[in-house]
């Protein structure tokens, strides 16, 4: 008896001790949103994790600082991870070093568009995420389904979406300058027409302004040139939304894009387009930022987010979005601001999918990378309003943005943010939305095809030529460079996709 005692004892030390093991190593995401006890007790059992994230544009000291206490102890104890933050110029993203760091093999994550990542998941370089995603349960419950499926490729996950912005008819609306607007008498803008007039009646008043920002208004102008409800997949292939069909559209092949491009030159030589444009792009952006021109295209939340720009330079500016027309559903390609990367050298890409749960995980944790320490950094009133103690940027505030998070400051009237809201109200996701082209077949044809589209196709279409002059030539020189056998197998993959999901 006393020996079947001992052996009891020794059992019942042993179970403990493998419960106690098990219950240790649990690497499970924390579901418990706010709970950093909860977190640390969950990741207790894991060996610490050494992340790279890398982010674009340029660092701030307040985000170095910040990457090295609140973040560095925040991120330790609610994942068990220590993250280091690189930063790399715009001109690196999508190639550059952020190829070279693919190509050699390093350890990091960062965010990506569709195009990008189709191109590197050929290449072997993304890792697949998709057991990772039970790592993000926060992250999942705040960002739409659609987001998560725009980045899949054969039933793959390949990158993370962070973020939930309205984002349905992205640059198919006019952005103007309000205060100009009701400084020449008019209260809004809803065709080509009062557009045009707008512009005529300021550029009276202010000579000295430029008008478009910008060398592409295809979206802006749709309800003018076409019956079309368009949608683009790239330069060289667009949707019709309003057809319930599986066709896709040769753009620089179609009647739409000529009757287009008449209407882009008619505003360059009418000087909407600035003639500094054909040869100095960038100059247009700067000249938004700092109030030099009236009209933008739109987004739902360029009137706040280009107010905090422009009224530093401009007290008092006001910008407001419309449409040229109506009648046609808005279209969208999902929620997210944007998606993450883990390179497939990564050592724990589970960690890292941990990581982007924070970023949308609750309210504290998206004040916190978004915009740092309460009564430090930002104040907020009894009505939750933001107000700005330190203006850094820390992580990208566009790439956070979530509408179920996200701080508006006093400037911001309710009613637009009550708009904003409910901007994706009755939109609809677009027909390719999920469809990732694999460019393998027509690689050669492609670069060929985008060299075209730098000489030839995009001053066509930003009406800095004429078309009736160039667009032979140009239409030559694509045929050359394979646009018939692109187009075919674009439409071969997008059939096959398309039959797959009706």
């Amino acid at each position: 008896m006393k020996k079947n005692r001992v052996w009891l004892s020794l059992f019942l030390t042993f179970a403990f001790l493998l419960s106690a093991c098990s219950s240790g190593n649990n690497g499970s995401a924390n579901t418990n949103a706010g709970s950093k006890e909860g977190s640390a007790g969950e990741n207790a059992g894991m060996a610490p994790a050494k992340l790279t994230i890398v982010l674009y544009g340029d660092e701030t000291n307040r985000m170095k600082e910040l990457a090295k206490t609140e973040f560095y102890d925040v991120i330790k104890q609610e994942i068990n991870a220590e993250v280091e933050f690189q930063f790399l110029p715009w001109s690196e993203y999508a190639g550059g070093k952020t190829d070279l760091m693919l190509s050699t093999g390093e350890d990091f994550a960062t965010y990506t568009d569709i195009n990008y990542m189709v191109k590197s998941v050929a290449k072997g370089v993304y890792a697949d995420l998709t057991p990772y995603l039970d790592a993000a349960p926060d992250l999942r419950a705040n960002v739409d389904e659609a987001s998560f499926t725009a980045f899949q490729l054969g039933g793959k996950q390949y990158a993370i979406p962070v973020g939930n912005k309205p984002n349905s008819a992205e640059f198919y609306s006019v952005l103007v300058r309000q205060d100009l607007l009701e400084e020449v008498g008019m209260t809004s803008v809803s065709s080509l027409a009062e557009l045009e007039e707008f512009y005529d009646k300021v550029h009276a008043l202010h000579p000295e302004l430029i008008g478009y920002a910008s060398t592409d208004a295809r979206r802006m102008l749709l309800y003018d040139y076409t019956d079309k409800n368009l949608y683009w997949q790239n330069e060289f292939i667009a949707l019709d939304e309003s057809a319930e069909d599986d066709q896709i559209i040769s753009w620089f092949e179609s009647e739409d894009f000529k009757k287009y491009a008449e209407l882009m030159r008619g505003w360059y030589q009418k000087g909407i387009i600035p003639k500094y444009a054909a040869t100095n792009t960038p100059q247009l952006q700067s000249d938004w930022n700092s109030g030099k021109a009236i009209f933008w295209a739109g987004t739902a939340a360029r009137p706040f987010e280009g107010a905090a720009t422009i009224t530093q330079a401009v007290p008092g500016a006001k910008l407001a979005n419309y449409f040229l027309g109506t009648g046609r559903p808005k279209i969208s390609r999902g929620t997210y601001s944007t998606a993450f990367f883990v390179s497939s050298a990564a050592k724990d890409p589970e960690r890292y999918v941990m990581f982007f749960n924070l970023l949308q995980k609750n309210q504290e944790l998206y004040d916190l990378f978004a915009y740092g320490i309460e009564g430090t950094d930002f104040t907020l009133d009894e009505n939750g309003r933001l107000t700005k103690i330190n203006n850094d940027a820390l992580i990208p505030d566009w790439l956070l943005m979530n509408k179920n998070f996200m701080r508006f400051d006093n400037s911001v009237p309710e009613d637009f943010i009550a708009e904003y809201k409910a901007w994706d109200d009755g939109a609809i996701i677009s027909k390719g939305a999920g469809f990732n082209f694999d460019n393998t077949p027509v690689k050669n044809e492609e670069t060929k095809l985008n060299g075209v589209f730098t000489e030839y196709l995009a001053p066509i279409g930003s009406g800095f030529v004429d078309y009736d002059e160039v667009y032979p030539r140009a239409l030559e020189k694509l045929k050359a460079a394979g646009l018939d056998k692109y187009i075919a197998e674009y439409q071969k993959q997008y059939s096959e996709w398309y039959a797959k999901q009706n």
